[in-house]
């Protein structure tokens, strides 16, 4: 499976979702979605047409954190085999698309999403997939707040959802949703304050429920950031000619920052710290910024340790230190 997959089903749906409306239609959803969007407003979306906007302009970016989130899962546990995928919260599908592609080896995929209307608009993406997981989805009308019976599977997925429900019903979704998981549940939300702040709460329940935390941490203790300071991520996305059209843009990408945390059910590979800023490379030496066991510290590698230094070298924001 190709990683623009989403991209191509996007690019040839698209004058099918949008027939009979205009650039400036779009751009107006577009600033409606946008402002309560930053407004974190937890259902924003309440027309179609900001239905049909959010597909090209939301939706990829999304992907792109989820995959991202994602290949940490396939990187802490590189024999993991995933069949089934149970997404709550799904919206459009977009978590399916993501695990299919990271996960080739997926087979069932159960979506579960209040909005009628956002399930009937990304099924209309379905008949461009070639995963045979995205093709034979099964699509199921729910409350995440009045979750019915689900089946056990290998992944579950929340993304981009928990803040529309209260915070006090979070322990007893969790708790349902952890009961489904077999191998690893993962929780994303936007890589704002906000979102950091659910992320630790989720991290918490997760923990209290007897989870084994596979990233991003390096530890179970509590976070070591600094009052003013979150953890988050980012993910490159790029950009259709649509989307820059209704955005306006002139960069064909994009970076969206998330947040998240993963949890399995079994022991994993542990790591010795994440780096939690761009490393800053200076004339023999990096500087980078390390989450690990002991907190949070600034680490120096200098180039006369050629082997570490190589090492470090080629690590990103966000990436493990092994």
């Amino acid at each position: 499976m190709h990683q623009d997959d989403l991209f191509l089903a996007l690019e040839q749906a698209e004058e099918r979702i949008f027939s009979g409306y205009s650039l400036a239609d779009f751009a107006r959803a577009f600033v409606s979605i946008s402002s309560k969007y930053r407004q974190g407003k937890g259902v924003f979306l309440e027309t179609d047409l900001e239905r049909k906007v959010y597909l090209f302009t939301r939706m990829p970016a999304t992907y792109a954190a989820i995959v991202k989130a994602l290949q940490e899962l396939r990187q802490r546990s590189p024999h993991l085999h995933l069949k089934t995928l149970l997404d709550v919260g799904s919206g459009p599908g977009t978590g399916m698309w993501a695990a299919s592609h990271v996960f080739p080896s997926l087979e069932k995929a159960l979506l579960v999403e209040q909005d009628t209307a956002f399930m009937v608009l990304g099924k209309t993406l379905i008949p461009y997939a070639e995963h045979p997981a995205v093709l034979s989805a099964v699509w199921q009308q729910s409350d995440m707040q009045a979750l019915p019976v689900l089946s056990r599977s290998d992944l579950v997925l929340l993304s981009y959802s928990l803040g529309e429900v209260k915070e006090s019903s979070w322990p007893q979704i969790l708790s349902h949703l952890w009961s489904c998981t077999e191998k690893a549940i993962l929780i994303v939300e936007p890589g704002t304050p906000k979102g950091y702040d659910r992320i630790l709460k989720v991290r918490d329940i997760l923990l209290g429920l007897g989870g084994y935390l596979y990233a991003p941490c390096p530890h179970t203790h509590a976070c070591p950031l600094g009052k003013g300071d979150w953890c988050h991520f980012s993910a490159r996305v790029s950009r259709s000619s649509m989307h820059r059209k209704v955005k306006s843009a002139d960069l064909g990408y994009e970076d969206e920052k998330f947040s998240y945390v993963l949890f399995g059910k079994e022991p994993c590979s542990l790591f010795q710290g994440r780096i939690l800023r761009s490393p800053s490379l200076h004339p023999g030496h990096l500087h980078v910024t390390v989450c690990g066991k002991e907190g949070v510290s600034q680490q120096t590698f200098s180039r006369k340790n050629k082997d570490i230094y190589q090492k470090i070298k080629k690590l990103s924001w966000g990436d493990a230190i092994d």
